[in-house]
């Protein structure tokens, strides 16, 4: 069996080559009998519930449900900019929707699974606006909207956002060290997957391994999991719409 993992695709109609790419990156995990993939948020650059439903994002729920009908599980972890994903869209595409921390068990280890943002906890801010969006009533009130007012309340969040990362230290937006150390000893983790920070890197620290995964721009980005080895690949967006997995360069490596 083989775990892919993705986050931070970012996907909307401004980027028809991301959403390509993702359509090659379910076809080419077709090739591994019996995998799982494992999206751990913002897959969407903004997702304002599950009864929106623009034409750019046929081809991308069409690709995950071929992936699903052909044997293949799919798992997603809510992101900052796709909390509003609900049931609904489970049942359309297939997925299973997973706890913001879960973990996985794989030969004896365990490897903790988040999206990332709940490790920012230096961003005080941003973690008031978290708790306040996570809650039933926030988001019951949101999706009561006309999807047009949806649609100007997400550009509005996505504006402020913008405005106020321009106004702190790059250290504030970065993970919690303390917070990370204390969410893997509460999930017996020696490996932790996240995303959301946009600074792809392996960091091998007291506590553990912490693969931080990379974002879709200018590359595709995947992690893959197999036998005892853990990897994270990257390739030119159009390389990889052109060949796939054989383009992909792999750039952080760890034996389990």
């Amino acid at each position: 069996m083989t775990d892919f993992f993705i986050s931070d695709l970012h996907l909307y109609d401004k980027r028809p080559d991301l959403i390509r790419a993702f359509v090659v990156l379910t076809d080419e995990i077709k090739k591994y009998p019996d995998s799982t993939l494992y999206i751990l948020g913002d897959f969407y650059e903004a997702w304002i519930g599950d009864d929106y439903q623009p034409p750019w994002n046929k081809d991308i729920e069409t690709a995950l449900t071929s992936l699903r009908a052909s044997g293949h599980s799919i798992k997603f972890i809510h992101g900052n900019r796709d909390f509003l994903i609900k049931h609904t869209w489970c049942e359309r595409t297939g997925a299973e929707l997973l706890e913001e921390i879960s973990s996985l068990n794989h030969r004896g280890n365990i490897i903790c699974l988040a999206h990332g943002d709940e490790f920012c906890t230096d961003d005080i801010d941003y973690q008031q606006f978290r708790a306040q969006n996570r809650t039933e009533a926030w988001q019951s009130t949101v999706l009561t909207m006309p999807i047009e007012q949806r649609l100007a309340l997400a550009q509005q969040l996505r504006n402020d956002s913008k405005s106020m990362s321009a106004d702190k230290e790059s250290s504030i937006m970065d993970v919690n060290e303390n917070t990370i150390a204390s969410t893997m000893h509460q999930q017996g983790a020696s490996v932790l997957i996240h995303g959301h920070t946009h600074r792809p890197k392996l960091h091998d620290q007291t506590f553990g391994k912490r693969l931080v995964l990379g974002d879709w721009d200018t590359f595709v980005w995947v992690a893959k999991l197999e036998d005892n080895s853990l990897s994270q690949a990257r390739a030119s967006v159009e390389s990889f719409c052109e060949k796939g997995f054989e383009s992909l360069d792999i750039q952080h490596a760890l034996q389990l």
